[in-house]
């Protein structure tokens, strides 16, 4: 049988493919990957584990042979194929809503159709807005980019779906991600802020931002909450927090300088829409027994060891 990762290329992708064989569930399944390498991440298929089948298709959520074809004799589907980056999401929404909602849903249908047994949707803590205090999956969610609209329409729709379908459906609304894979992504701020104090060049940061507290996890208790939310049946047709820390931008710079101690910071106006401040809870998910067992530490911790080599 399939396991089918949309977005298998990508910065969570990446990893994912190269964890499913190790689960046991997953035991002599083939890892199928379909991805039009938007962001050309073709490192992400190098050095692939040599005990587990790989296929690689290349190709699009949006078009409906693709997905199809993707999904011939498939038994699980972790859906991550979407055009990420919030703020950037305001200058290209038509390209967001077409992928993150409409390539999401066609893949959802279709998945239905070919008798697909297992669906994990990567959702976002972008689909919250600001928030009044820590606050949990009920909390009114009014996102404030068309990345976190159409992540949210089309995760409501599947859910909506599933109660009806009976597919073994979940979402994950992901904190921001931290941590080192070989599709590294550099766009979010712990990323991007742990890869400039690696090469010396001081952090900006927007005036906004100082206020600002948001949610973050650690990329490879991301790893372990995919495969717990296909393995746990009490998950079915529900939504999930999965965030390990709520952190400001203070405390993040804070952190970085534990590991690059000469790290400077500069403030500056703010050159976007993307205004936010929100924290978050994952206690659905601890309730069911799922361990966060990695900190944002961590994450800085295996990007600055990968770049150390630079002498600043």
């Amino acid at each position: 049988m399939v396991v089918l990762v949309t977005g298998g290329a990508g910065y969570l992708g990446s990893l994912l493919i190269r964890e499913i064989p190790k689960q046991k569930v997953f035991e002599g399944e083939t890892v199928r990957i379909l991805d039009n390498m938007f962001r050309d991440r073709y490192a992400s298929l190098f050095n692939l584990p040599s005990d587990c089948r790989y296929e690689v298709l290349y190709g699009d959520v949006t078009d409906t042979d693709d997905v199809k074809h993707a999904l011939k004799d498939v038994t699980s589907v972790f859906s991550l194929s979407d055009i990420t980056n919030a703020p950037l999401s305001f200058r290209r929404e038509d390209l967001t809503n077409r992928v993150n909602y409409g390539g999401a849903m066609n893949l959802y249908n279709h998945s239905v159709k070919m008798g697909v047994d297992s669906f994990v949707y990567t959702s976002t803590a972008s689909v919250y807005g600001n928030t009044d205090g820590v606050v949990d999956e009920d909390y009114y969610c009014r996102p404030l980019s068309p990345y976190g609209r159409h992540k949210l329409k089309a995760e409501k729709e599947m859910q909506a779906a599933s109660a009806e379908n009976g597919l073994h459906w979940i979402a994950l609304r992901l904190g921001t991600v931290a941590g080192w894979t070989i599709g590294m992504r550099f766009d979010t701020v712990i990323n991007r802020f742990t890869f400039l104090a690696s090469i010396g060049s001081a952090l900006t940061v927007w005036e906004n931002a100082l206020q600002e507290t948001r949610p973050y996890v650690e990329v490879r208790d991301v790893m372990s909450a995919y495969f717990f939310g296909h393995n746990e049946q009490k998950m079915r047709g529900e939504v999930y927090n999965i965030v390990a820390e709520n952190r400001s931008i203070h405390e993040v710079i804070d952190i970085i300088r534990e590991f690059l101690p000469d790290t400077e910071m500069v403030v500056s106006p703010a050159p976007h829409e993307n205004h936010v401040s929100y924290m978050l809870s994952s206690d659905k998910i601890l309730k069911l027994g799922f361990k966060f067992q990695y900190s944002i530490a961590d994450g800085i911790e295996s990007i600055a060891k990968k770049l150390e080599g630079i002498k600043t």
